[in-house]
């Protein structure tokens, strides 16, 4: 009866150094200095920044608009696709037994383990595709970062907990997810939902603070009626969802009918506002270092983008998952 006080005791003083951090950057002395070194490094970055055209473009005029774009691997048509989707689906029914004892336990966020992913580079690797990076560093304004992914396994046990509540994602002023369902998605099924509306109070001089929201925060952060901006993701596997979550409350329905399992690559600027609020995949640093190492310059960088963190902040260790 004890372990579950002393598990959130020893999470609440894990997470402090990065709770401290983001109240830091949050006062009236960090603030306006982090919004100011954002526009000065947008200003720099502008002239340098790809330039899209056709299904890219519109992807991203798509996430400047609405905070999300659905399209299907298919159409992507990138590179190592097949093989990326294959090694996620067999990791996930090797897996589904695993995953519905521990939500039956009552563990809220069930994930493929990180080192079965690092195990699989064709899964780690697509997400680095140079169209990806470009599509992202458009939409960001500046170089991206790739922290991984996970590959979520959302038990049909219609439990409304954990990333199945509305929330933001943490990391950085602008998050980009690169969702992916490895199986086929209805209703009832646990659809990707995000709400298009974004809160006029978070970011700017106001900071950043995060909250899991229901009905009412929902309608008291973004005004009445903001169902009908609502969008639910249903579709057959190897459909792909580009999705703004930093900007956007999104969540996970909960599914009844049947067990969802889906890819969610993650992206931010090289430098985040909140990088102890990153590294969220679990996957090890040197997992990833060999990982990237095959691989090109820029699409290192954009793995390793925590050697380009000032040496104070890399000191700052990250918050759990």
């Amino acid at each position: 009866m004890a372990e579950a006080p002393l598990r959130s005791a020893m999470k609440w003083a894990r997470d402090l150094p990065a709770r401290t951090a983001l109240r830091c950057a949050n006062s009236a002395m960090f603030n306006p200095l982090l919004m100011q070194s954002h526009e000065n490094a947008l200003a720099r970055h502008g002239p340098l920044a790809p330039s899209l055209s056709g299904a890219d473009f519109r992807i991203v005029e798509d996430l400047r608009r609405d905070g999300i774009h659905i399209t299907s691997l298919g159409s992507l048509g990138l590179p190592g696709s097949d093989e990326m989707m294959a090694a996620a689906r067999s990791l996930s029914r090797d897996f589904a037994p695993e995953a519905r004892r521990l939500a039956a336990e009552g563990q809220e966020f069930v994930i493929v383990p990180p080192s079965d992913i690092a195990s699989r580079p064709e899964i780690f690797r697509w997400g680095l595709n140079e169209r990806l990076l470009d599509i992202v560093e458009s939409y960001l304004g500046l170089p991206a970062a790739y922290d991984g992914l996970q590959l979520i396994y959302t038990v049909a046990d219609g439990k409304e907990a954990g990333p199945r509540r509305w929330h933001r994602d943490w990391e950085d002023r602008r998050t980009i997810k690169v969702a992916v369902y490895c199986n086929d998605v209805a209703a009832g099924g646990g659809p990707f939902q995000m709400i298009r509306r974004r809160d006029p109070r978070q970011g700017g001089v106001n900071g950043y603070r995060y909250m899991l929201a229901d009905d009412a925060a929902l309608t008291e952060r973004l005004g009445a009626g903001y169902e009908t901006d609502m969008v639910s993701c249903e579709g057959p596997a190897g459909t792909v969802i580009f999705c703004e979550t930093a900007e956007h409350f999104h969540r996970g329905q909960p599914a009844h009918t049947v067990d969802r399992t889906a890819l969610f690559h993650s992206y931010f600027a090289r430098q985040p506002r909140h990088p102890f609020y990153c590294e969220r995949s679990g996957i090890s640093r040197r997992q990833i270092a060999d990982l990237a190492r095959p691989l090109n310059a820029r699409q290192q960088a954009c793995a390793l983008w925590r050697r380009e963190l000032p040496l104070p902040v890399r000191l700052i260790p990250p918050a759990g998952l």
